[in-house]
């Protein structure tokens, strides 16, 4: 199934960026809304600034609900789907909200989708009105753009497959596409710097423990000697004894700005 880009959003983006608006990209957030939220007063946001979302807003953390409706409803706040977006349209039925599960609503359960469905009846107070808000934030999600392409830059979730044309790619290997995608040895898209989420840097990427809580920037180099890819999943829900931060980049000034996890009592 190939996902249609929201080419307005683009073209929004695009205007901003050569206007001199700071546009920030967020990696995966996974619940961890007070993270994000101590993240974005970090950012010190003008009023015509942007942020977007790379995808897995939920699951995993204890507030997936809450970054879920601050994303909706905060003015220049955008975001991509991924897969855990996808796994709670697949997983999610307002029939099954917390009761027999099919194969999907397991699927999802066990990525994290207990925490998400938990999530929904702290905030919104019992099942009939938390299923019904789920239930709005699912047609939401499906809504979402699985890319979104500028002049210079590529957003994407996962990442894409360099075996195929960057164009038109089926939107499973945007959402979930790992190892092919970022060892490639060649710029996927030669114009564009592709940044993506999904991928733990520390695990996958750096390899390396003293890197942990960091992005990872690509050696493969495009022909203006900007990275191929640059990995911004910092990993802000792992378990290990190691930094756990959400970081955030800025197109228009490749700053980055990272926040550590705020521990819940």
């Amino acid at each position: 199934m190939i996902k249609l880009r929201n080419i307005d959003l683009e073209k929004k983006l695009q205007l901003a960026l050569e206007s001199g608006v700071n546009i920030w990209v967020i990696g995966d957030v996974h619940g961890h809304f007070k993270t994000f939220q101590v993240l974005v007063k970090k950012l010190e946001l003008n009023e015509n600034d942007v942020v977007v979302m790379l995808g897995d807003l939920i699951d995993r953390g204890p507030e997936s609900a809450q970054i879920v409706h601050f994303v909706r409803t905060t003015r220049n706040f955008y975001s991509i789907r991924g897969n855990h977006e996808q796994m709670m349209i697949e997983g999610f039925d307002d029939a099954l909200f917390f009761k027999e599960r099919n194969e999907d609503s397991r699927i999802w359960y066990h990525n994290g989708g207990a925490y998400t469905e938990f999530s929904y009846l702290v905030q919104y107070g019992n099942d009939t009105e938390s299923c019904e808000q789920a239930k709005n934030d699912v047609e939401w999600m499906k809504s979402l753009p699985t890319e979104i392409v500028l002049d210079d830059w590529r957003f994407v979730h996962a990442g894409y497959n360099p075996n195929h044309d960057v164009e038109g790619q089926d939107e499973v290997f945007h959402m979930y596409v790992r190892k092919i995608f970022y060892s490639s040895k060649f710029p996927i898209d030669p114009k564009r710097t592709i940044l993506f989420g999904h991928t733990p840097t520390f695990k996958y990427l750096h390899k390396e423990d003293l890197k942990a809580g960091k992005i990872w920037e690509s050696d493969v180099k495009l022909v203006d000697g900007r990275s191929m890819a640059i990995g911004i999943d910092t990993c802000v829900y792992h378990d290990f004894d190691l930094t756990k931060s959400l970081a955030a980049y800025n197109i228009q000034t490749q700053e980055v700005i990272y926040q550590n996890r705020i521990k819940y009592s």
